[in-house]
């Protein structure tokens, strides 16, 4: 049987240096909500 490989979680706005998230940038966040204005969850 083959084993599965686990990636490390890691917080993309820290990995890029950011230190403050604007909720009005919605060109940022436009990834994480969904169209209807839910937050996607990070398994998908």
């Amino acid at each position: 049987m083959s084993r599965f490989f686990r990636r490390k979680k890691f917080c993309k706005f820290t990995a890029e240096g950011i230190t403050e998230i604007d909720y009005k940038d919605l060109n940022t966040l436009k990834q994480y909500v969904s169209e209807s204005g839910k937050i996607v969850p990070s398994r998908i």
